[in-house]
């Protein structure tokens, strides 16, 4: 090999390395995030208007004898707002990474209240990771407060299906029009989708 094709091999080779270092180096911002059920106990979705990251985690072990329950809101590979949906006040500050895998990975400054015996959240040399399970083009998640949330075929339905999301039930937003969200429900191992009244859930943060 002659010294200009050694030369002009090099510099090749120089541009792919460069390009992709450049690439592996690029910020990760929300929209690498899908928005999603990640696991079955995990809910996440990205609004692409305020790139805002929002999340729900809900799971228990013992027959139900530990819950470890939490809403969160902030940025992709920022700090993170946790807290129990009916006490908004008692913040735990966190934070929320996309890690090289494309897994998310969250880490709190403490332990929610049943978070320890069911998952750990506050270990700094193993955080909490989740994979994306079924992306949904969700724009928010929210969380049930109402006893039983009704279902509805649409915001002008006069009667309200059969289906209904009760207390405490996590669900992802599709959309939304004045007092009325469409959301999706993760129960019994499929989706349910329908419409419910926007005062059927907790504010948003």
């Amino acid at each position: 090999m002659g010294v200009l094709t050694r030369t002009l091999a090099g510099a090749a080779f120089l541009a792919v390395a460069t390009a992709a270092s450049t690439a592996s180096s690029r910020p990760v911002s929300d929209s690498d995030i899908a928005s999603g059920d990640y696991g079955g106990e995990m809910l996440i979705a990205v609004d692409p208007a305020s790139h805002v990251v929002r999340g729900y985690y809900q799971s228990s072990t013992g027959n139900g004898r530990f819950n470890c329950i939490f809403y969160f809101s902030g940025k992709v590979n920022g700090a993170i707002r946790s807290y129990f949906p009916e006490t908004p006040d008692e913040v735990v500050m966190g934070t929320l990474s996309r890690e090289s895998d494309g897994s998310l990975s969250v880490r709190l400054a403490t332990e929610h209240g049943g978070c320890w015996n069911v998952q750990h959240f506050a270990d700094k040399d193993q955080p909490a990771e989740f994979t994306l399970q079924t992306a949904y083009p969700w724009v928010s998640v929210a969380v049930i407060k109402r006893a039983r949330a009704h279902l509805y075929d649409s915001p002008i339905s006069k009667a309200p299906r059969k289906a209904y999301v009760v207390k405490g039930g996590g669900v992802g937003i599709r959309a939304s029009r004045p007092g009325w969200i469409q959301v999706d429900f993760l129960g019994g191992g499929k989706a349910v989708s329908g419409w419910i009244r926007s005062s059927d859930v907790y504010p948003l943060s």
